[in-house]
């Protein structure tokens, strides 16, 4: 399946985009739009990467539900 608003490597699924921080502080900038798959393999990675992270280095975790739609257009 082919999303073409998913910056992820797929595979993709239909519906929605969401836009997900690269890192949890606002002073960097910086967004990855994901459909549902390609975010649970982010949040995944995220998640295992933090064991070897110091805490104040480690990747957010947030909930699909917690993100924005990405509005396609604006």
């Amino acid at each position: 399946m082919n999303n073409p608003n998913c910056d992820g490597a797929g595979p993709h699924c239909a519906g929605p985009v969401k836009v997900l921080p690269m890192h949890k502080f606002e002073t960097h900038h910086g967004n990855l739009i994901l459909c549902r798959n390609c975010f649970n393999r982010e949040i995944e990675f995220r998640a295992i990467r933090n064991q070897r992270l110091a805490k104040d280095c480690a990747f957010a975790l947030p909930s699909w539900d917690s993100l924005k739609v990405y509005e396609v257009g604006r």
